[in-house]
């Protein structure tokens, strides 16, 4: 990996604080509170009340406060958001229990286009310490992103383009570092951004470096040697630069490049040589990853009397991985492609009081080479059209959205192609009881054409211990989905409940053949059944104390979904337990802290083949003090402990939660500069 890049930015980010530090003058500093808006669903500015369906929004103050490595780590335990896990390398969100492909994993509204989507244990690309906010999307929203997000959309929005004019004073940024006990892992992250009123840059860097991990001492497996989950680290070097041009008042075009490199241990995942012997020796698994991504963004305000805002996208990805068994490289999985989106929100027009119309254009090149190239190269072209329009009255908000997107997939090896146009419709009603209440339905029919693997797939997929063969008979899927949510908000406390069922046609599953085996692994085809999902997440927030410089805020969570597989009545496998948990947050002057309780039940709802799970209660320490250093400079102060219980932790969403439990007891400390 490149360390001198690496490093030379974070030198960059400290020369460039410290060189407007010197000389800048003390001034106030301005505070925007954008927790309630969703600025990137569309070119306009829309307040989370507006959907119809649940909306998350998790800030960077909140993921910096957790200690994960990956994207799903540290949305893990969001209402309706749990996650997968591979060790600590590895881990992608589940929403409502759909994963893979029916979740889709956007950067800054474009489509990651790593692999994740393809196994569990690829990882997302997106580091979450160089993170502005992640919103979890689900309803008619999601098909401004693409008929893959039935299950929703995670839209992160990164650090690596300057979107806002910088602070007046000219400069703003943080480094920051960490270390945990349980992987003897450090961190340092930082970031800096100059300009002027017309123009900005940014600059990002992140270095991270932790060992094996620590499991609790009865979580011991085959994998396990002593206390420590063998082959659970993880190496990731990241540095982006991105500038923006301001003109006129609120246009603005912006560009960026980011290259992201991890190297993580692969636990659970080994290669036995010499079949004849009594004990064989494993090659340990790991993954050497790198993605380079090129970004441009347009964004122009009041461009005629018709289009109020325009927001144009442009992306290209050139992704690689190499899986090494010990020192030799086995499979090469590579992915290049570019994606170009462009969004109009339009003035009010007939009944319609606002509304997003656009279009987006991939063209994204696959292949894997070498022993477990379990997918054939193949090319994937979609084009789409997609419109979410707003109609807004004294007591009902309507919502509707639709999405035409045509899907074509070329398969190299034996020319095989699929080429099939997907209709999704949504339609949202919000009821406003009166100004504390609101009580929203959502329908939803949408389409998703299958990916390239679940169409061609043939050979051995060792991660998940299965020989796949792809369906190249399948049609789409379809879900017709319902959710129901109540909302209510008083002066000192709100909460928020959903209930939710979606039933599909031709749900696209990987289904074992009985009896038959390949190579020593079981063997599975895509085929498709019928199946169904419901159920319900809550949340509510309820402030204890307020008053001058005091805060208690305690804040409450619950979730559970079940799926079945209605051909044959079996529960689907891999579906997350029900999950409660509370938080119960102090803060007062210039301290900052919280408990977190949480409690994963025992999950016994198992799909043909599957081990129940059990349950498990986690609890969370955490506290932050921040001290002014004057000039406009702050230092936080920072430590977290999980896990106090040392509990032995399993994700019943992981294939190798038998062999990879979850970290044991960890502390981690550190210290931010901000200015």
């Amino acid at each position: 990996m490149n360390h001198f890049f690496l490093k030379s930015g974070a030198l960059v980010c400290i020369a460039l604080g410290s060189a407007h530090i010197i000389n800048a003058e003390s001034s106030e500093e301005t505070v925007y509170q954008l927790d309630d808006y969703i600025v990137s669903a569309g070119p306009n500015l829309r307040s989370i009340r507006d959907y119809a369906a649940p909306v998350n929004v998790v800030t960077a103050q909140e993921l910096t406060r957790q200690s994960g490595s990956s994207l799903g780590a540290v949305l893990d335990w969001q209402p309706g958001v749990s996650s997968s896990s591979f060790g600590a390398g590895a881990s992608r969100p589940i929403l409502r229990g759909f994963d893979g492909p029916r979740v889709r994993i956007l950067d800054a509204g474009l489509e990651a286009m790593d692999v994740s989507d393809t196994s569990p244990d690829h990882a997302v690309t997106l580091e979450p310490l160089l993170t502005e906010r992640v919103e979890v999307l689900r309803g008619p929203s999601t098909l401004l992103y693409g008929s893959s997000a039935i299950g929703g959309a995670v839209n992160v929005i990164g650090k690596e383009m300057p979107r806002q004019r910088v602070d007046p004073k000219g400069y703003e940024g943080a480094l920051e570092a960490r270390r945990d006990s349980v992987s003897g892992g450090d961190t340092l992250a930082g970031y800096a951004t100059v300009g002027d009123a017309d123009w900005a840059l940014t600059i990002t860097a992140v270095d991270r470096d932790a060992d094996d991990y620590e499991i609790p001492g009865d979580a011991q497996e085959d994998d396990a040697e002593g206390d420590t989950l063998e082959n659970s680290f993880v190496e990731t070097e990241q540095y982006s630069v991105g500038a923006s041009w301001f003109f006129s008042e609120e246009n603005r075009i912006g560009f960026s490049f980011s290259n992201y490199e991890t190297r993580y241990g692969v636990p659970g995942h080994g290669h036995h040589e010499g079949e004849e012997e009594e004990e064989e020796d494993e090659e340990s698994v790991a993954i050497d990853m790198e993605r380079k991504r090129y970004d441009m963004e347009l964004e122009l305000v009041d461009v005629n009397d018709w289009i109020e805002a325009l927001r144009l996208r442009l992306g290209y990805t050139d992704y690689a991985h190499s899986e090494l068994e010990g020192e030799e490289v086995g499979t090469v999985f590579e992915r290049e492609g570019w994606e170009l989106r462009a969004e109009a929100a339009h003035s009010p027009w007939w009944v319609i009081d606002e509304g997003v119309i656009g279009l987006q254009v991939s063209d994204v090149d696959f292949s894997a080479e070498g022993a477990e190239a379990f997918t054939p190269q193949s090319t994937t072209k979609t084009q789409a059209l997609f419109v979410s329009e707003h109609i807004h009255g004294d007591v009902l908000h309507y919502e509707f959205g639709g999405r035409m997107e045509r899907t074509d997939i070329a398969e190299d090896k034996n020319q095989r192609s699929y080429d099939e146009l997907a209709i999704s419709l949504a339609a949202g009603a919000t009821w406003h009881i009166d100004e504390a209440n609101s009580l929203a339905l959502v329908l939803q029919r949408s389409q998703r054409n299958p990916t390239s693997t679940e169409l061609y797939a043939e050979g051995p997929h060792l991660a998940t211990s299965q020989y796949e063969f792809g369906g190249a008979d399948l049609k789409q899927e379809t879900a017709y989905g319902v959710d129901l949510t109540y909302r209510t908000t008083h002066e000192n406390w709100q909460a928020e409940v959903s209930l939710f069922y979606t039933y599909f046609d031709d749900y696209i599953f990987s289904e074992e053949r009985e009896d038959e085996k390949i190579d020593e692994l079981h063997v599975y085809d895509f085929n498709a059944i019928d199946a169904e999902f419901y159920g319900i997440e809550a949340q509510l927030d309820y402030t204890l104390i307020e008053n001058e410089g005091n805060r208690l805020l305690l804040s409450l969570m619950g979730d559970w979904v079940h799926a079945t597989n209605e051909d044959t009545g079996d529960d689907l496998a891999r579906i997350p337990p029900m999950r409660i948990g509370s938080r119960l947050s102090w803060a007062t002057g210039n301290w900052d802290s919280g408990v977190e309780l949480r409690y994963a039940f025992e999950q016994d709802n198992t799909g043909p083949e599957e081990t129940s799970t059990d349950d498990y209660l986690k609890l969370n320490l955490d506290v932050n003090y921040r001290l002014d250093l004057g000039d406009g400079i702050t230092a936080v102060l920072f430590a977290r402990a999980e896990n106090l219980l040392d509990e032995e932790i399993r994700h019943h969403t992981s294939f190798v939660k038998e062999e990879a439990a979850l970290p044991g007891r960890n502390l981690t400390i550190g210290a931010r500069v901000e200015f």
